[in-house]
């Protein structure tokens, strides 16, 4: 066990006996109230929850409905839950001994969903919508509200494919439909679009999220709506004013690390590679009289000094993080207000990597009128991410018989000073740089609800985006790139500006059994993006960094700009008969000025229907099975992948000379196609939400299929007008799977509670057709009937060993220690015919579970995560990396040679994987997320502190994770195997409100 994870369970120990003779000493001065819980009918209820307002305290009711629970004083107020009864609050006013009755509802199907334009009661739901906590969103200190979602939603897919200080987050919503398009969910905060990167989002700002899976939910967003939405709801005022502070502070370090070759293996390594060129054949390691011969002067001197340089110890650190949230909330009157600010600073595992935010956001709503309400949800950020890391993939490969320091401590330009042709890759440390980023998101509103028709009102929304981003770097002449350039400034600026006008008209009103809300809506979008960028070479002197591109002998300027507009229009109709029988239907219009001039708009239907079978009168398991609603629903979305002009022809720059002069000249870059259209995705969902045993268990299943047609594909064409392919929509393909949500109430007793919640999903996509004619296209792996994301390529059989019968086999030139390759069709030769398909890139099924423990004040959780199936190359592996002079650093492996026959990789020697064969590791692994240490101060403490409230916390993240995977990081994707590795994270923090 490494000395980090001792620590790390060191701490969690202490705090925990810590907290446990704190939390003995604070509870021996509680006063004991005693009572009872009972329905209408008199009949006690076993299992209901009984908290003491503004503490931590709370106790369960036993089989006759009996509890005891330790109060402040004799005027606290209790409130009590049950699983299918409605809350109930009781203020003491000095009775020791109390009776409480609770009202019969359905509670796992009561709460209000955000839908788009709009909430509902989840009982009121049709279509598939998942909603994340507001109290998982508060109790996770992570960066990013992603991460605070991954594996906690059946369905939705978050991946790390990147790490870093910032890391690099993918969220997919039910797999991939599209085979070229974007395939990120559409971002709503507050009703408003956000075209913006995720990470500049301040986590502690939102109150909710939810998430639009199936047609039916996702068709209010029409051309945007085919990969999901995720719906962000921001915190509101309520109440008395109170003043809140989140923090917390913690470290990083690298999660695993792949075992690099040493100094001297890699000389061992190297003398080995060589010799071999020499023998013409794979020969046995080499002795320490042989490796002399086979390195450079400047590698020998290092290896004879053994001052080899371990580059990813070098180019990576301990990282530190930390994060303040200060907000003050309340209402007073028709006044509702939230004004809070953040300040996220993240140093990460890679040297000069650096991350920080800092936010403003003021949230407020006035009623001037019984009819009139106005409101505004406004964030401003800045954000900082100045820092140039070190170079980890070329560190990765850094020979390590070079030298990172010259002898007076600064970094060398060369490290290898034999071969000028690699730099250093920590000389990121020595770029001044900025990239700042300025951001104003703001959604604000004005309503009427009509008095002279109940049920009416008007809403237009006005939402403005508005991003500014500026960048510079200087690299100098302490650098390779500023030596070769002499001086290399790089600037630029980008400024984005987005907005939306919404005219929405609403009619919500019931009659009797009957319920009707009809939803309309008149939308407009404009965004726009003007970018300007500015490379200047050859500097005087190094002083005035990228502040001087006026005597820069070469500037090469840079300048784009891309706008688009949508119009839209919507109308959404709820039905439902005694919340019992439900209709929704939906359809949307958009306009899109990035579609063909024959195709500029499109309209999304969908429909949905929904059974709350537990409400009928003769549904027979309402003692056990206490809440059943069956939903299906069928519909359009549309993926928007259409970007700007791409339907126009389009002309790029070929400058020509004549007599000595440099003339401006264009040739055709692409063909114009008027037909060019959106992405259309149909999907039919069948879900059911279910309670049992009093809602001790709930959950929800859905079971989807969905085809895609119209995809963008790019269609080969004759060259003879200087163009080889355009741009059209005739692929399809085709998508289908599986999703179980299940929370559980494992224990509820004495002060003890233990809740579970569980998902699991499984998504398979396939290639039903790509140009129309049946074919596959094997250049880019895209194969008709198989899965999108596919491994392709010769299968490995093993290694040649000596006294095989090599000249009769379908490699008769190979030679021992070479790949051996399977001979697919059995034709004797090895040809492309035997390239097969070798395993998916997509997961078979992912899974999460959480686990929360409580005892009083204390809490401790933990999620585990799991992601099956996944098998791909691992670029690790690859010999051909190092070239065949060996210049570059990998894994140390077990080769061939003739004392070592092994099947597993072949002799180290060039030409041993002629074919380069891809070695395959199975990338499924299972992963201890989180893990959270809790205590919450009772109020007995908190009141004589002065504070309202009091929790105090420590969590790890990516604390174990098991998998085959030998490269970084089985959760990274391949392009970032060679890049920042996923960090372990310890913090402590605290959550306070007065």
């Amino acid at each position: 066990m490494s000395g980090f994870r001792k620590k790390c369970l060191r701490l969690l120990l202490v705090c925990t006996l810590a907290l446990l003779g704190l939390h003995a000493e604070l509870y021996a001065q509680q006063v004991t109230v005693r009572g009872r819980v009972v329905d209408a009918k008199e009949q006690p209820v076993a299992g209901a929850v009984v908290a003491v307002q503004g503490t931590s305290e709370r106790a369960t009711t036993d089989a006759k409905g009996e509890f005891s629970i330790a109060v402040p004083n004799a005027t606290a107020t209790l409130t009590v839950t049950g699983a299918g009864f409605a809350p109930g609050t009781v203020t003491l006013n000095g009775q020791s001994n109390i009776l409480v009755h609770l009202t019969t509802t359905s509670v796992q199907l009561e709460g209000l969903v955000v839908v788009g334009y709009g909430t509902q009661k989840r009982s009121d739901v049709t279509g598939s919508v998942a909603s994340v906590s507001s109290e998982r969103i508060a109790e996770q200190p992570t960066a990013n509200f992603a991460q605070a979602i991954q594996g906690a939603v059946a369905g939705v897919n978050v991946t790390t494919s990147g790490g870093g200080a910032e890391p690099t987050l993918n969220v997919m919503i039910r797999g991939r439909n599209s085979i070229t398009a974007n395939t990120d969910p559409l971002v709503v905060i507050d009703g408003i679009p956000y075209n913006g990167s995720i990470s500049e989002i301040n986590q502690n700002d939102i109150q909710s999220i939810d998430v639009l899976k199936d047609a039916s939910a996702a068709a209010i967003y029409g051309a945007r709506g085919s990969n999901g939405v995720l719906l962000l709801t921001t915190r509101k005022g309520t109440g008395k004013p109170r003043i809140s502070y989140d923090g917390y502070a913690g470290a990083q370090q690298v999660a695993h690390l792949p075992g690099l070759m040493t100094g001297p293996q890699f000389a061992a390594f190297k003398c080995q590679r060589q010799m071999a060129v020499t023998a013409k054949a794979a020969v046995d390691p080499c002795g320490e009289s042989q490796i002399a011969t086979y390195l450079t002067p400047s590698e020998l001197a290092v290896y004879q000094a053994g001052t080899w340089t371990d580059w990813l110890g070098e180019a990576t650190r301990t990282g530190l993080q930390q994060q303040h949230n200060l907000s003050v909330s309340g209402s007073a009157g028709d006044t509702r207000y939230y004004l809070g600010g953040s300040l996220l600073d993240i140093q990460g595992v890679a040297q000069n990597d650096e991350f920080q935010r800092y936010s403003l956001r003021l949230n407020l709503d006035q009623k001037l009128h019984q009819w009139i309400t106005l409101g505004t949800s406004t964030q401003l950020g800045l954000t900082n991410r100045g820092g140039i890391a070190a170079d980890l993939e070329n560190a990765f490969f850094q020979n390590p018989l070079t030298s990172a320091y010259n002898a007076d401590g600064s970094l060398t330009v060369y490290p290898w000073a034999d071969d000028p042709f690699f730099g250093n890759p920590l000389q990121g440390l020595l770029v001044p740089a900025e990239d700042d980023s300025h951001r104003v998101f703001t959604s604000n509103y004005a309503q009427l609800d009509f008095p002279f028709l109940k049920g009416l009102s008007y809403r237009v929304n006005a939402g403005l985006d508005y991003a500014n981003r500026d960048q510079g770097r200087y690299y100098g002449r302490d650098t390779r790139s500023g030596l070769v350039a002499n001086g290399l400034a790089i600037t630029s600026q980008s400024n984005r500006s987005d907005w939306t006008v919404e005219n929405i008209a609403r009619y919500n009103r019931a009659f009797g059994k009957h319920s009707v809300d009809l939803t309309t809506l008149y939308s407009i979008q404009q965004s726009s993006l003007e970018s300007t960028g500015l490379r200047g070479e050859g500097f005087p002197n190094d002083v005035l960094t990228y502040h001087q591109p006026n005597v820069a002998l070469l500037l090469t300027p840079s300048s784009s700009v891309t706008q688009w507009d949508l119009l839209s229009q919507m109308a959404r109709l709820n039905y439902g008969y005694a919340s019992r029988y439900l209709l929704t239907l939906t359809a949307r219009r958009d306009g899109y000025s990035g579609f063909g001039a024959n195709h500029k708009y499109g309209v999304f239907p969908s429909m949905a229907v929904g059974w709350n079978v537990s409400r009928e009168g003769f549904w027979p398991f309402a003692d056990r099975f206490n809440t059943l609603k069956l939903r299906a629903s069928y519909g359009q979305n549309g993926n928007q992948a259409v970007s700007p002009y791409r339907t126009l022809a389009a002309l790029r720059e070929l400058p020509y000379i004549d007599d000595a002069l440099t003339y401006a000249g264009y040739v055709p870059a692409t063909l114009g196609n008027p037909d060019l259209r959106w992405e259309t995705t149909t999907q039919l969902n069948l879900g059911a939400d279910f309670g049992f045993l009093n809602d001790r268990v709930t959950g929800s299943l859905d079971f989807y299929n969905s085809r895609t047609h119209d995809l963008l594909l790019r269609r080969a064409i004759s060259p003879v007008h200087g163009i080889d392919n355009v741009t059209e929509n005739m692929g399809r393909t085709k998508n289908h799977g599986m999703e179980l949500h299940l929370s559980t109430i494992n224990v509820e007793r004495d002060g003890f509670g233990w809740n579970s919640d569980f998902n699991i999903s499984a998504n398979r996509n396939q290639i039903v057709d790509l140009y129309g004619n049946g074919q596959s296209d094997i250049v880019n792996r895209w194969f008709i009937g198989q899965p999108i994301s596919v491994n392709y390529g010769y299968r490995f059989g093993g290694i040649f060993q000596t006294g095989d019968d090599i000249a009769h086999s379908a490699q008769p030139t190979a030679k021992p220690g070479d790949v051996k390759i399977v001979d697919v069709n059995g034709d004797g030769v090895i040809t492309p015919d035997d390239r097969v398909i070798l395993g998916n890139l997509e997961p078979s099924y992912t899974a999460g579970l959480n686990n929360t423990l409580r005892y009083r004040g204390l809490s401790f959780s933990f999620m585990l995560t799991t992601v099956q199936g996944l098998n791909r190359p691992n670029p690790l592996l690859d010999q051909g990396n190092v070239w065949a002079d060996v210049r570059r650093n990998m894994p140390m492996l077990n080769w061939w040679s003739p004392s070592n026959p092994t099947n597993e990789f072949p002799a180290n020697r060039e030409g041993s994987n002629p074919l380069s064969v891809d070695f395959f590791q199975n990338a499924s692994y299972v992963r201890l997320k989180d893990v959270t240490l809790s205590y919450t101060l009772p109020g007995a403490l908190t009141g004589r502190l002065g504070v309202q409230s009091l929790r105090l916390y420590v969590n790890g993240r990516n604390l174990w994770t098991h998998s085959d995977w030998t490269g970084l990081d089985p959760e990274l994707d391949n392009s970032h195997q060679r890049g920042v590795p996923l960090e372990r994270v310890l913090v402590a923090g605290i959550n306070t409100s007065f």
